[in-house]
């Protein structure tokens, strides 16, 4: 086959072989190559062990030397991995012991899907043992060998079938009884780490293909990683203004989304608190009071357990709690506000999601509210004037120095002299600034 093997990758292989040692493309990046898309990775396998691989490079890390593999780092890392047999996976990540193999073929098995278990020669000849060739030309999701016995080896691989899918779009599935062996082990997701799942979960977010997130609820998997999501299934919202249950109205403003991990990530939590807060008024009519403020404690629960850094979770949440704030009529003093609790840096993003969540109601090309309220903004923005702490004339340090102690308490002051600067711009100067705070300190 004509594959275009990386210039680098093929100096990496064709030294190998010069060496007197077997050299394949392996994996990912054979797959990608073979669907036209630029693989993210490159690895090759080979018969020469870690320690050789090391005297054949100028520059190597050691990567995973245990598992036999050794980075050889150039113009772009190539991670060149001995060929083995996996012992036993005790711990449902890696195995017990590995054992060093001078076959292609033994290597090749134990690897996770078929289109994953496809080794290519550096002049296209392409070894094939287990149906990987023909699963990439029917769009097909598979196990190599039994399913269930590589999912309980690694429970891992069950949700990155699912992001196989989102990835590589296309019509791109897993096949039945692949997917049957994930219904009946979804439990063992649990074994993973919250930062293995999370990373799974982020490329699936970040695909042209979020929507695979249904998928993830009919594999039960949904219910094990993200339960606060699928309980959002099937729960009916009685409205005149949605024509979906709140999890379809969810995955559709998932989709509707851009590429923005903040953004996709606040669509897919920002109704989690619905089935918290339903209730039915006289006229029959569903309604969600607090739904928002709910919303965003229950995603920062699901962002800590998924291990986000605490930017992206206090980013989240804000996103969530301010979602409904386009059905809002505020004044100047209002929208000043608004930026003051969002921050500049993040009132696009809540436009992103505000509109998302549009699309995916009953009227989705009633975008009015959005764009009205993102003319307020605007507007407060081009003006100058203070929003924010950090526009103010003075910072926490000006409030040591008049004499306060360091600590959370310089923080409210400084949030209570903005509130007073909202409504009144000249106020914003160390004078005027110090006359606020000293009426702050006289308790007024």
């Amino acid at each position: 086959m004509d594959i275009a093997i990386h210039p680098i990758v093929l100096r990496v292989m064709d030294t190998l072989e010069k060496a007197g040692y077997r050299a394949f493309l392996v994996g990912g990046s054979i797959r990608d190559l073979l669907l036209n898309r630029q693989p993210k990775d490159w690895d090759v396998a080979t018969d020469a062990l870690p320690s050789t691989v090391r005297t054949l490079f100028e520059r190597t890390v050691p990567t995973g030397e245990k598992y036999g593999t050794v980075t050889v780092i150039g113009e772009i890392p190539v991670e060149v991995t001995t060929f083995r047999q996996d012992g036993r996976y005790l711990d449902r990540r890696r195995p017990e012991t590995v054992e060093f193999s001078s076959s292609i073929e033994e290597d090749l098995m134990r690897r996770d899907f078929t289109i994953n278990a496809l080794a290519s020669t550096k002049d296209g000849h392409v070894v094939d043992c287990v149906g990987g060739l023909k699963d990439l030309e029917e769009h097909i999701i598979r196990s190599v060998g039994d399913p269930g016995e590589r999912f309980r080896e690694d429970a891992l691989r069950m949700l990155r079938a699912h992001r196989l899918v989102a990835e590589l779009g296309g019509g791109f599935r897993v096949e039945p009884r692949t997917l049957g062996a994930i219904a009946d082990n979804a439990h063992l997701i649990l074994h993973v780490s919250w930062e293995r799942i999370r990373d799974e979960l982020v490329r699936i977010l970040m695909s042209d293909n979020p929507g695979v997130i249904r998928d993830l609820y009919h594999s039960r998997i949904l219910g094990y990683i993200l339960p606060e999501v699928a309980e959002c299934y099937g729960f009916q919202q009685a409205s005149r203004h949605h024509d979906k249950d709140v999890f379809e109205h969810t995955v559709v403003a998932l989709e509707s989304s851009p590429k923005k991990l903040r953004v996709r990530l606040a669509a897919l939590l920002h109704d989690v608190g619905k089935p918290k807060t339903f209730t039915i008024g006289r006229d029959g009519e569903g309604h969600f009071y607090g739904h928002a403020e709910k919303s965003t404690e229950i995603a920062g629960e699901v962002l800590r357990r998924l291990r986000f850094d605490s930017q992206t979770v206090s980013s989240v949440c804000t996103l969530v709690r301010e979602h409904m704030t386009r059905h809002a009529r505020m004044g100047i003093k209002g929208l000043k506000r608004l930026v003051a609790r969002v921050g500049k840096d993040l009132v696009d993003d809540l436009f992103d999601l505000q509109r998302a969540d549009v699309k995916a109601s009953g009227h989705p090309d009633d975008l009015s509210g959005v764009e009205r309220l993102r003319a307020g903004v605007e507007k407060v923005l081009a003006s100058g004037e203070p929003l924010t702490v950090k526009d103010l004339a003075v910072n926490g340090d000006d409030l040591i120095e008049w004499g306060m102690k360091e600590g959370k308490e310089v923080g409210r002051v400084l949030k209570a002299m903005l509130d007073r600067v909202l409504t009144e711009p000249s106020l914003n100067t160390r004078e005027g600034l110090r006359s606020i705070y000293e009426e702050i300190r006289r308790g007024k």
